[in-house]
């Protein structure tokens, strides 16, 4: 593996955690830097595509007063300009039920292909495969 791979797959990773930090943040002015303009984002029930469609579609999360995204294992195969990858995430949403707070967790598989593109690495397209969850009650400070 020669440094300029070691440089793509840093910042391979770094863009998903970034990405990570739009629903945590909600901070969706990232989701310029993270996909592509004509990105494809694709979930359980839903599939965008566009900045715009995105941007939108990830407000969604604002249902949840809190949410934690925990990236862990990246893999990615990387062929000159484009890439594809595997990454998983554990999720956690911060919810109320019957009046007591809850945590619904979701273990995640994103199935990802990324561009190269003038300012970095993008996302081009994401597919969020959930593989499982689990909804529990919460003890402590959730805000």
């Amino acid at each position: 593996m020669n440094s300029n791979e070691l440089e793509d797959r840093q910042a391979l990773r770094d863009l998903v955690y970034l990405y990570s930090r739009i629903p945590d943040d909600r901070d969706y002015a990232l989701v310029d830097r993270v996909f592509t303009a004509d990105a494809t984002l694709v979930g359980p029930g839903f599939e965008c595509r566009g900045s715009d469609e995105i941007r939108g579609a990830m407000r969604g999360i604002e249902q949840f007063p809190v949410t934690l995204h925990s990236v862990h294992n990246q893999f990615v195969a990387i062929d000159g300009d484009e890439a594809t990858g595997e990454t998983y995430c554990v999720a956690n949403h911060v919810l109320e039920k019957d009046g007591r707070p809850c945590k619904l967790d979701w273990g995640i598989r994103y199935q990802d292909r990324f561009r190269r593109e003038p300012e970095g690495w993008r996302i081009a397209r994401r597919e969020l495969r959930v593989v499982w969850e689990q909804e529990l009650p919460l003890k402590g400070d959730t805000q």
